[in-house]
């Protein structure tokens, strides 16, 4: 339930993202404290079962650090779910949660930094918004001289034109 959960506050906060920063921030660490919560789950499963926790003392603990790191698919880790021990599958889980937990903490650091840097979705939607219109500004003011200037240069071109008909008469 923790790891679907954990899923779920992802998803949903990526799809807030495109309207609330803080929202796609706070689903991103709920969704993490999900996976926190599987991982306690995990521990507490092989400490009831009086299994051990590897560590990276644990002669196979660098082997399946390195097989989780470069396996991101169920294919590769369902052949072995049915052959694993209860103690190598729920240390497999537990390798799996640190490297989903050292992901969401590097994701919520760039949403961070992002956010300093960018503001968040309403103050780059007001910026977009204040930049057109400013745009919109400047093109209605260069429009209003240029309209003045072909006034002037209109009415000079009439005088003109006043001028030469009282010489041809």
């Amino acid at each position: 339930m923790a790891a679907r959960c954990g899923k779920q506050n992802i998803v949903e906060g990526c799809e807030d993202a495109m309207t609330s920063s803080a929202m796609e921030v706070n689903l991103v660490n709920v969704g993490r404290s999900s996976f926190q919560e599987l991982r306690e789950d995990y521990e507490d499963y092989l400490k009831r079962n009086v299994l051990q926790i590897w560590d990276n003392k644990h002669p196979r603990f660098d082997k399946m650090v390195k097989f989780c790191r470069q396996n991101n698919y169920w294919d590769a880790y369902q052949p072995l779910a049915e052959t694993l021990s209860a103690e190598e599958f729920c240390n497999m889980a537990l390798t799996l949660c640190h490297i989903t937990d050292k992901m969401f903490c590097g994701y919520l650091a760039h949403l961070e930094k992002t956010f300093k840097e960018q503001g968040g979705v309403k103050e780059r939607m007001h910026a977009v918004r204040t930049g057109y219109r400013q745009e919109q500004d400047a093109r209605m003011k260069a429009l209003e001289a240029e309209n003045a200037a072909l006034k002037a240069e209109n009415a000079a071109l009439k005088q003109r034109i006043v001028e030469l008909e009282k010489k041809n008469f």
